[in-house]
């Protein structure tokens, strides 16, 4: 009978891919920060912590992401109600 005494399952980054992509968790907080800007490219740092069986789990990259700047679309949105125009 599983229940009080039950062994915790023991992880390993396979199975948390697992997890992710099965969507086994019961929540997911996402972050993106910009980390700076070096040159014409955009360095950022990208996060998650999800909730496995009252687990959290922690994923962060290694590396650095690097991003060149031209691969972004940029909008002008005004007062945020609509967007007015690209900006080019």
């Amino acid at each position: 009978m599983p229940g009080f005494l039950e062994e915790k399952e023991k992880l390993t980054k396979d199975r948390v891919k697992e997890i992710i992509i099965n969507k086994e968790y019961s929540y997911l907080e996402e972050k993106v920060s910009l980390e700076g800007i070096e040159g014409d490219n955009l360095i950022f740092k990208i996060s998650l912590l999800l909730d496995y069986k009252k687990q959290m789990i922690f994923i962060e990259e290694k590396e650095k992401i690097v991003i060149s700047y031209k691969e972004f679309k940029v909008e002008n949105w005004g007062e945020g109600i609509r967007k007015i125009e690209d900006i080019v």
